[in-house]
This record gives C-alpha cells, sequence and structure tokens, in this order.
C-alpha cells in the first residue's frame, strides 16, 4: 500500500429541510462543493483528479449515477471517473475509505472523496407495475432498512430501544445536546469551524435579490437546559425529543486525497495520513452500536488503543446512541472513555445532519481538532441504518 494523505476539505453550509439550499438537490450541493474545492486548493491547476467517489442515503432527483452528475457539474474533465457508495450515514467514510484503498493500491493518485444529502428535495418512488383496470392509486413505495418487521423499525424506535439496554437516561440525552451546541459555539468563536464552508450564493430573481448562504442553519446557540427539559418526547415514554436528535439536513461535504509522494511533488502540506478504515455489520434494531465495533477493529488493525487517540469524532444520530457507544466501548475495553475528545467541537445534535455528508463533515473536523491540539492520532465513525458500523483512522501530519 502506498500512504495515502488527506490534503484539504470543505464543504456546504448544513441548512434547514425547506431552507436556504432548498432549491439545490443533493447532486446540486456536491457540484457546489467539489467545484468550491478545487478552487481552494488549486489542484485542477496543477494536476489532474482522477476520480470522484462519493455517496448519500437517498439517492438523487436528478441522476442515475450521483457522482458522475455531480463530477461533471462541478466542471470536472468527461475523462473522471466517479463512484457512487450507498452506506446510509456511513456514505462519506466508506467513500473515503475506498478512495485510500484505490488510491494506496495504485489505482489512481488523486480522488475527491464524500457525500452529500437534500432532505428538502427527497425522491419518491411508485410502482409502475399496477395495472389500471385494478383502480389502485398511486402511492409512493415504502422503502425498508431490513427484511423482516422485527429489525425494520425507526431510527426512533432504535435510539429509544438503545437507551433502555445500555441504561441512557433522558437527563442523559439533554446534558450531551447541550455539550453538543455549546462546543459547535465555541468551536465557531474559536475559528476552528466556519472557513471550510463554501457559500452558496442563491441567485437574483423578481421578487428577491442575491442571497449568500454562508452560515450553519440548524445550530441553536440559544438553548439551554430548561429548554431541552421541556420538549416532549417523540415516541410515548421514550428519551428522544427533537432537542437531543440530529436534524434532517441539506448540505455536502468532501475532502481531497491523494498518494503521499504526488502530495510531495505538487507542494501540498498534507493535513493527515489515513492509516486505516474498517465496517462491522451489527443487529439493525441496535444499528447505532455499530461504531463500538468498526472502531475497535480499527484500532487492531493499526495497532493503537482508545489511549492512543486524541479525537474522537462519532456522528451523532442521537444522544441516546452516542451515549451507548461509549456505555458499550467502556465495557468492551474495562476502561472509562475520554470525554473531553469526544465531539469536541459538537456534533450533528448541534449543526445538523446531511446524511450522506456527515461523514466528511466529521472527517474534517478531527483532522483540525489534531492540528489545533497537536495529537497524533484521530478517529472518526458512524452508524448506518440497515445495521452497520464504518471507522476511518487517521494520523496528525500537522504536529
Amino acid at each position: 500500500m502506498r500512504e495515502v494523505v488527506f490534503v484539504d476539505g470543505a464543504r456546504s453550509v448544513f441548512g434547514k429541510q425547506g431552507g436556504g439550499l432548498k432549491d439545490l438537490c443533493s447532486t446540486d450541493l456536491a457540484s457546489l462543493v467539489i467545484a468550491g474545492l478545487m478552487e481552494r486548493t488549486g489542484i485542477a491547476e496543477r494536476a489532474r483528479i482522477d476520480g470522484v467517489v462519493c455517496g448519500s442515503a437517498q439517492g438523487d432527483t436528478k441522476a442515475f449515477n450521483p457522482a458522475r452528475y455531480a463530477a461533471l457539474g462541478a466542471g470536472l474533465p468527461v475523462e473522471t471517473e466517479c463512484h457512487y457508495i450507498e452506506m446510509q450515514c456511513g456514505s462519506a467514510i466508506t467513500s473515503i475509505n475506498h478512495a485510500a484503498a484505490q488510491i494506496g493500491l495504485g489505482f489512481a493518485d488523486v480522488l475527491v472523496a464524500g457525500g452529500m444529502e437534500s432532505h428538502s428535495t427527497t425522491a419518491v418512488y411508485f410502482d409502475t407495475t399496477i395495472p389500471p383496470y385494478r383502480q389502485i392509486g398511486p402511492r409512493p413505495l415504502k422503502m425498508h432498512l431490513a427484511p423482516t418487521s422485527e429489525q425494520d423499525i425507526s431510527m426512533l424506535q432504535v435510539s429509544d430501544l438503545m437507551a433502555n439496554r445500555w441504561g441512557i437516561t433522558r437527563e442523559m440525552c439533554d446534558e450531551f445536546a447541550l455539550r453538543s451546541q455549546e462546543s459547535l459555539q465555541a468551536a465557531y468563536r474559536d475559528g476552528v469551524i466556519g472557513p471550510e464552508i463554501i457559500p452558496y450564493k442563491k441567485p437574483a430573481d423578481r421578487k428577491n435579490p442575491e442571497q449568500i448562504f454562508d452560515k450553519d442553519e440548524h445550530p441553536r446557540a440559544d438553548v439551554t437546559m430548561d429548554g431541552l427539559r421541556r420538549l416532549s418526547p417523540v415516541l410515548p415514554d421514550g428519551v428522544t425529543t427533537a432537542g437531543n436528535a440530529s436534524g434532517k439536513n441539506d448540505g455536502a461535504a468532501f475532502v481531497l486525497m491523494m498518494s503521499a509522494e504526488r502530495a510531495a511533488e505538487l507542494g501540498y502540506q498534507p493535513y493527515a495520513r489515513w492509516v486505516c478504515g474498517a465496517d462491522v455489520g451489527v443487529e439493525p434494531r441496535y444499528m447505532g452500536i455499530g461504531p463500538v465495533f468498526s472502531s475497535l477493529k480499527a484500532l487492531k488493525q493499526a495497532g493503537l488503543t482508545m489511549d492512543d487517540l486524541g479525537v474522537f469524532e462519532c456522528n451523532e444520530a442521537f444522544a441516546a446512541q452516542n451515549l451507548s457507544v461509549i456505555a458499550e466501548l467502556e465495557h468492551q475495553t474495562g476502561r472509562k472513555a475520554n470525554r473531553t475528545i469526544w465531539n469536541p467541537n459538537g456534533g450533528a445534535i448541534a449543526i445538523g445532519h446531511p446524511n450522506g455528508a456527515s461523514g466528511a463533515r466529521i472527517a474534517w473536523f478531527a483532522m483540525k481538532h489534531l492540528e489545533r491540539t497537536g495529537a497524533r492520532y484521530g478517529l472518526f465513525s458512524a452508524c448506518c441504518g440497515g445495521g452497520h458500523g464504518t471507522t476511518t483512522i487517521i494520523e496528525n501530519l500537522r504536529r
């Protein structure tokens, strides 16, 4: 395997469903960010981008191959090869790991990897085989994450099931959510987070002037513990509320990856080295526990332990889910988790969760935290609907 490095990263704002990015489908968002990443790095003037690897959880309303469509929309040449990956909320992490494998094995030298999602433009599907004489009106098909009714449950049900199994209380969930919001606000103030955003300029029309969207729309800087406590659980007797769960958001995020040799030739100073990646399958009803086992698998591959990590990014599907991951990691390792390195700059509860984009967003958060602290190793991970965990371990090259 050749050494694989991360040169830079970029993302759109993470918009509310029906918010500032509502007119852009997922491939439009991806094109915006890929074009911005190319401009930010000057890569098009220095070298050829061999390909794009990207994913999403819900597909796209325009394209059969969203990766190809997004790449051409960003202005990449027709010779650019493109792979589309669907791994639900882990799509961008899996895309990053696939890109690393391609570069490491010599299939490519320079790749863009990440993901995108637009909840504002989610497509629905219809069955075209119903005979018209049966007088059955068209209705959207129900999509499934598992083949049995016991396993095919909503993410909210998963969250509350996990809370019950791992002993997570409502108070613990609200405290976790408050920390996520406060940590994100601190990261904005310190300039750790924000400069990576590629603004979206919405053209003027007959009624409105040009609008520029350059700030995340989901965060709540004014959230308080009292406010979180007043929210009702979504499901009866559950612990999951609108305040301690991630949002349904629009956004895209990508990283520029290449071989270390190519990066040196082109004069880049990479942020990090890709160390390894790992995927696992878990019980779909407890799919949120996936990051425990994918992370332990990756740490074993890398010859590292939890004590070696300077940052542990675990995508915040729900507070109950993240807290269950912490509890199970402590059970598996026999060691207390270091909460100070756990999503230290806030997570999806605060910033929002455009499913396919979140993995590349937390990859960038991990790299920036390592750069800031000088720690050597970092990890980013996600649970995936249907019962998967996916993880990447990186080494800081800016110590």
